[in-house]
């Protein structure tokens, strides 16, 4: 699953990201440690218009959906827009371990949303895992680049045989991992700090 993740560097979007429009905002201006469902996050969705805006993580609930579910579906899939981020967490025995991009830059999480009051809400989309996360988790985010995220983000409807082709595992070569603090256990803590190494187990 993902169930916490990061956007350290927001004033990076832009350059990695030239074909989004990101104006002017407030609090997804600021960098978040430990971004947490039912929080803001900042995506864009697949309504042509190619523009960052904040949406709430959690869809009724949900806040993970399975590529396979999204794949099997009989009819196209409409609703589809990306998360930003630069790193995500998962655990293992409540350690908590931080997974990034090798060339640090940010990226992309596969989702679905659905319209909110006026908004949107969205949730994350997970695939099996590669062999850098499967040794902690069972599964992973989708994580999108180059031509993929243009093509989870155009407007036309998605057939599910084209979205299977899409959700993959990130090649692991392209990642990297380390355990961090178990300050972001919780998840009202949001802090640099929550990824400074752990700290030394009592024997």
């Amino acid at each position: 699953m993902c169930g916490r993740f990061t956007l350290t560097r927001p004033g990076a979007l832009a350059a990695a990201f030239p074909q989004i429009r990101f104006e002017e905002f407030s609090e997804t201006k600021l960098p978040s440690y430990n971004i947490a469902p039912a929080q803001r996050v900042l995506g864009v969705r697949n309504d042509g218009r190619r523009r960052a805006e904040e949406m709430r993580w959690g869809v009724r609930g949900r806040i993970n959906i399975r590529a396979e579910s999204i794949a099997a579906r009989r009819g196209s899939v409409l609703r589809r827009c990306v998360e930003f981020a630069d790193g995500f967490y998962e655990w293992r025995e409540r350690r908590p371990y931080y997974y990034s991009l090798r060339s640090g830059e940010p990226f992309v999480f596969a989702g679905l949303w659905e319209p909110e009051n006026g908004s949107a809400c969205c949730d994350v989309v997970t695939c099996p895992p590669n062999a850098l996360v499967a040794p902690v988790h069972d599964r992973m985010p989708v994580i999108l680049r180059g031509d993929a995220v243009d093509a989870w983000l155009n407007p036309d409807p998605l057939p599910g045989e084209v979205a299977r082709t899409l959700l993959r595992p990130l090649d692991a070569n392209l990642m990297q991992v380390r355990e961090v603090s178990q300050r972001v256990n919780n998840a009202n803590y949001d802090a640099a700090d929550a990824l400074d190494p752990p700290e030394p187990r009592l024997l």
